[in-house]
């Protein structure tokens, strides 16, 4: 074996790779895609930047870079600075890049820039399903993940924290810029900033930038720590104003319950009491009939006693008076409830009521509960199709996902209106993270929503089974409950746990982890990972 051995003629790259390779098809799909606003950018990005240097190279192409991105995505690869590597180790990537590895700064920017072109490629790939035969809408299940954010949970901090951290950088400020003596140091200052700036600015046009050694701009300026900080407290606001919107519409809907509560207390009293009274009046008339006819048997048992005496009757007038308090005094007045402890493993654990915190690192993720514990990161909502085709997704900051519903409904709607299909949309499945009230009731595409775990629904429709139509009178809750106890309700229901959560955990091979920081950069990328991923399916039916 001789690996020095020179090759008599040079190699073509594309006898590198069989023609069924995914890179491939990327490749010739990218060019069929209709990138016209990557290219617009680039140019002017080209026409707009002022060169004080003739030196440099040109431009990467971007049907290039997002080819690269969308392949690297399709296997698992996010990291900037590991794509640049596996352009020159792997074939694959060499073939897509011909062997002009561009630098993880460039990638990095790239997929910065163009985010929001993500969405419409996105949009583009799914009618390129369609086209093949997929994405079909018979029924389409929608769930939520949780995904880790490109942030720390230990750098989430209150407000508290904040703004004394903020007043101190503040502080700092005035006392360098107090320093300067006369307006003339100051000034000198002023020109020797602008003599770096316009040399860095000299050598970054001539040598490029992102070199391995330089920090990102954002942690090289206090500014960046400011704007941090800042983008902290606008969330925390943004929060507050939330729970107090939210506080406001419980109290008025807990005034009411509490009005109905006292009602019902009230009406209970009064037939406790008279049945009562009706009890002692018949044992009452039972001893004179055995008195007044001799040989009648007499009643048996205690009498009954006076309703002042009961127990029953002392445990309304209770219950009464618990409800007449809630009314009278709603913000002091004990409340039933079950009382539920904390989790060991909450990073809030011990405080009834934590204080907001946002994190430093990206403003925009909290922590979220999910199946392997807290998580600092966001809540990602899939629709995904009967066939495995990711027809919507959206990235929300609540980690409940019932807040989601009208917003992936939208976004279904939205997507099969771009898809120009000739077929309806079928059924939507939900689990019982969805299930409400309004939920229940909105008006829109037919929907099955479980009003508890799997096994639960599961068991209902094998041990207590049901037909036809629900009764007449039936609240929406009692519908729907019936509909997933007919055998049509329980066999479509069942297709939600085969379609949705294979998708996800597939996709999450994929992107398990976001790179990018804050709600409009990490929609982008879920974007891109979501067209990775359909790209992926396309790719597989044609060859299976």
């Amino acid at each position: 074996m001789e690996r020095g051995q020179e090759f008599l003629l040079p190699p073509n790259m594309i006898d590198w790779l069989p023609e069924d390779h995914l890179v491939w098809f990327v490749i010739d799909t990218v060019a069929a895609l209709d990138t016209s606003a990557l290219h617009s950018r680039a140019a002017r990005r080209r026409d707009g930047k002022s060169r004080t240097s003739m030196a440099g190279r040109a431009s990467y192409d971007p049907d290039m870079l997002l080819t690269l991105l969308i392949y690297a995505y399709a296997c698992g690869e996010r990291s900037s600075r590991r794509i640049e590597r596996l352009c020159a180790t792997d074939v694959a990537f060499r073939v897509i890049c011909a062997a002009d590895a561009p630098d993880h700064s460039v990638l990095a920017r790239f997929r910065q820039v163009h985010g929001e072109t993500f969405t419409q490629l996105f949009a583009q790939v799914l009618r390129l399903c369609r086209q093949e035969g997929l994405a079909r809408l018979g029924t389409v299940a929608i769930d939520g993940t949780k995904i880790a954010a490109n942030a720390s949970p230990l750098l989430n901090r209150t407000e508290q924290w904040l703004r004394a951290e903020a007043e101190n950088l503040d502080r700092d400020s005035t006392t360098r810029a107090d320093s300067a003596d006369t307006d003339g140091e100051r000034e000198l200052a002023r020109l020797v900033l602008a003599e770096a700036d316009a040399v860095d600015a000299a050598e970054d046009d001539q040598f490029g930038t992102g070199h391995d050694d330089e920090l990102p701009a954002r942690l090289r300026a206090r500014a960046g720590r400011r704007e941090r900080i800042r983008a902290a407290l606008e969330r925390i606001a943004a929060e507050k104003a939330t729970e107090a919107a939210e506080k406001a519409a419980s109290d008025a809907s807990r005034a009411e319950r509490d009005a109905v509560a006292l009602a019902h207390a009230e009406r209970a009293l009064r037939q406790e009491i008279a049945a009562r009274h009706a009890a002692r009046d018949a044992w009452e008339q039972a001893w004179e009939h055995a008195m007044t006819n001799p040989g009648a048997a007499l009643p048996k048992g205690r009498a009954p006693v006076a309703p002042e005496q009961s127990g029953s009757v002392r445990r309304a007038r209770a219950r009464l008076d618990k409800a007449r308090q809630r009314v009278e005094n709603p913000d002091t007045a004990p409340r039933p409830g079950r009382r539920r402890g904390g989790r060991l493993d909450h990073p809030d654990n011990g405080d009834p009521k934590p204080e907001p915190k946002a994190n430093l690192t990206d403003a925009d993720s909290t922590i979220m509960p999910s199946r392997r514990g807290w998580v600092q990161g966001y809540n990602a909502q899939f629709a995904i199709t009967a066939d495995q085709i990711i027809l919507a997704t959206a990235i929300s900051t609540n980690p409940a996902d019932v807040v989601s519903y009208q917003h992936m409904v939208d976004q279904v709607q939205r997507g099969i209106a771009d898809l120009d299909a000739t077929d309806e949309l079928g059924t939507l499945l939900f689990d019982a993270g969805y299930a409400s009230e309004d939920t229940l009731t909105a008006p829109g595409p037919d929907r099955l929503i479980a009003l508890g775990k799997t096994h639960s629904v599961r068991a209902a429709a094998r041990d207590n089974p049901t037909s036809g139509d629900p009764p007449p009178r039936a609240t929406a809750r009692e519908a729907m409950d019936h509909r997933l106890r007919t055998p049509e309700g329980a066999t479509l229901y069942a297709r939600r746990g085969a379609t949705v959560e294979p998708g996800i955990g597939n996709f999450k091979k994929i992107l398990d982890r976001f790179s990018q920081r804050g709600l409009t950069a990490v929609t982008n990328e879920v974007h891109l990972a979501a067209t990775a991923f359909n790209l992926l399916k396309i790719h597989r039916a044609a060859h299976s």
